[in-house]
């Protein structure tokens, strides 16, 4: 139909929702090769369409992120393409850690505290058990054990671009202050810059809850290691309040563990795309004032 019509710019809504992986690729098949003629603006969540039609023509498309939401900045902000690359290709975003970021580094400590929960998940997928169990550590409010992750990101990504060891722990990643974080050169990596800010805060708001949730209702933490199991021991009553606690820190996106490991999923911009700032903002100040008091 979208080829037959006269019109010369087609508007596609998100066309491979709800289909099976050959349907997706015959979809992403279908909108090069029929629709090769007309303009496309192709509305989407999801990045697996954005590498589906990378892969049937390389380069075929701009890609834009949608904004208009107050105070930020609104309209289709095009990403460029270096940030467009390692989107797409992880070993692209590889080699980016391994030499070329190091010149766009704003703060060094920072920027390493924000990549921990995807050095996580890369260590998983590497067999790197030793360096997954030490990041572990930094990334539960309950631990104390402080962690070398100059070393852990050098030697997992073989490089050696940061110099400086810097050991730090949950307690520390505590003090970091998130009101004003800037990561990388927002004007070279923009994205990426954006997606680290999310990723720290959603790792700083991660380790708050638990933090105070363990101390306050004296957890065992060995039987209730996981932020999800601390919640539901922390609110384990059936009484209204218990549950409307229990409902609000469960429900918060910020807090989910897909968000916070990569175990899952390795698209390390999915915090950026799926969450604007101004919203970021707003859920990151419920849950510090529910903590505060509780």
């Amino acid at each position: 139909k979208a080829k037959k019509v006269d019109s010369n710019i087609i508007v596609l809504d998100d066309p491979i929702s709800s289909f099976d992986s050959i349907y997706k690729n015959k979809i992403a098949y279908s909108i090069v090769k029929f629709l090769e003629d007309k303009k496309q603006i192709i509305l989407t969540h999801s990045t697996d369409l954005i590498k589906l039609l990378e892969h049937q023509k390389n380069g075929c498309f701009n890609l834009y992120l949608l904004n208009n939401t107050e105070g930020e900045e609104n309209g289709f902000i095009q990403i460029n393409k270096k940030e467009q690359n390692i989107l797409l290709y992880i070993y692209r975003l590889l080699e980016l850690f391994r030499s070329e970021i190091k010149p766009h580094i704003l703060d060094e400590k920072n920027f390493l505290i924000s990549t921990i929960p995807f050095m996580r998940g890369y260590c998983q997928i590497i067999n790197d058990k030793v360096s997954k169990e030490k990041l572990t550590k930094t990334m539960h409010g309950y631990e104390t054990e402080k962690v070398n992750v100059t070393e852990i990101y050098n030697n997992i990504f073989n490089t050696d671009i940061i110099e400086q060891p810097y050991e730090v722990s949950a307690d520390e990643i505590m003090t970091t202050n998130i009101e004003s974080l800037e990561i990388l050169n927002k004007e070279y990596l923009p994205l990426l810059n954006k997606t680290l800010r999310h990723t720290l805060t959603y790792l700083y708001l991660r380790l708050s809850v638990e933090k105070k949730l363990v101390d306050k209702f004296s957890i065992n933490t060995k039987n209730n290691d996981t932020l999800n199991k601390i919640i539901n021991q922390a609110f384990n009553g059936t009484d209204p309040e218990c549950i409307k606690n229990r409902i609000f820190l469960l429900s918060r996106k910020t807090l989910l563990n897909e968000f916070n490991h990569f175990e899952i999923d390795m698209n390390i911009f999915q915090p950026a795309i799926d969450i604007t700032d101004t919203a970021l903002n707003k859920e990151k100040h419920e849950i510090l004032n529910f903590l505060s008091e509780l």
